[in-house]
């Protein structure tokens, strides 16, 4: 069983909410319904937008500019969900203003950003990390722990496959807003670290659209203890949203969707495995999900801390790295 944080038993963070658009709104809606959390002031760049958000989710605060919303003495963390390009500028404003900072995946577009980014937030003694919610589901508890436990041996091949046909998303394909590898992507990257680590050699061949954006990849990831990973990532194909890892002595497979709230089965290596499995029955379903990383953020600011112990700054800037050898190899440019 995982052990899930109540949310009844963090302080209550006053937030501020940076480029309120779809993930922003699904972001709230979720973190309201499942936790105390106090989302207390917005502000966007578009005429109208902050206000008509304020209004949905019963925030009293409007700013006018992003500038004023970091400067609100009464807000504690500011949560930033705007395009991926502006994601390095706006963390900075925010952490100048000793806010503390939760910023949608991925953190920037590039690794060096992603280390000043988090070396500045050190700096200024707040709490910086990465919106990757999929680190703080229930069922990646339960990899952690089957992982430190170590009874699995070492792992050998990860394979992850994330495919979803979103060519009616305008955001996607437009530079700066989007990049499959760096929005859909992301995922199973992040997913293979958690169970393998980070790799030695990137492999990875695609399909790449005139205009420089990423639509396919598929993706080999080799790793010290001579592990693999086997990725595919689509963002013009649906096919399984799946996850999976041999062990020496085990295998572990993620319910699909794999990034979202399901379930997980630890099974033996036999043709006709035996396995058991736990099913994620808390009633926080699909991207409700979201809200689980508020509840951990809100620990971590309590506790002092700087950076997520299950998903550190090291580690986020490496799949960082990893997502831009990956546009590399495939000559994509989404930036």
């Amino acid at each position: 069983m995982p052990q899930i944080i109540d949310p009844s038993s963090v302080p209550v963070l006053k937030w501020g909410v940076i480029g309120p658009g779809g993930i922003a709104e699904v972001f709230v809606g979720s973190v309201q319904k499942h936790t105390k959390q106090n989302f207390l002031a917005v502000a966007s760049r578009t005429p109208g937008r902050a206000q008509e958000f304020a209004d949905k989710f019963n925030i009293p605060k409007v700013h006018e500019n992003y500038e004023a919303l970091v400067a609100d003495p009464e807000v504690d963390a500011i949560y930033i969900a705007s395009h991926q390009g502006d994601h390095f500028e706006h963390a900075m404003l925010a952490l100048r203003a000793g806010k503390h900072i939760l910023v949608e995946k991925p953190i920037t577009y590039f690794a060096h950003q992603a280390k000043e980014l988090f070396d500045f937030a050190k700096s200024q003694g707040v709490l910086a990390m990465e919106a990757m919610w999929t680190r703080y589901l229930p069922q990646s508890d339960i990899i952690r722990r089957l992982i430190v436990e170590g009874s699995m041996g070492e792992p050998q091949l990860f394979v992850s496959a994330f495919g979803a046909d979103n060519r009616g998303v305008e955001r996607l394909w437009k530079k700066g807003g989007g990049g499959i590898v760096f929005d859909m992507g992301i995922y199973p990257i992040a997913m293979a670290q958690q169970f393998m680590g980070n790799p030695t050699k990137i492999h990875a061949t695609g399909k790449v659209r005139p205009d420089g954006m990423d639509e396919e990849s598929y993706v080999t990831l080799e790793y010290a203890n001579g592990g693999r990973a086997q990725l595919t990532i689509s963002g013009i194909s649906s096919i399984p949203i799946t996850a999976a890892c041999s062990f020496d002595k085990a295998q572990v497979v993620v319910h699909e969707p794999f990034l979202a709230p399901s379930g997980i089965s630890l099974r033996d290596k036999e043709f006709y495995f035996t396995q058991e499995t736990w099913l994620d029955e808390t009633g926080v379903a699909g991207h409700e999900g979201l809200s689980y990383q508020a509840t951990y953020f809100a620990k971590y600011v309590s506790e002092g801390l700087l950076e997520s112990p299950v998903h550190n700054h090291h580690d986020t800037i490496e799949n960082i790295r990893v997502a831009q050898e990956i546009t590399e190899l495939i000559g994509a440019n989404p930036f």
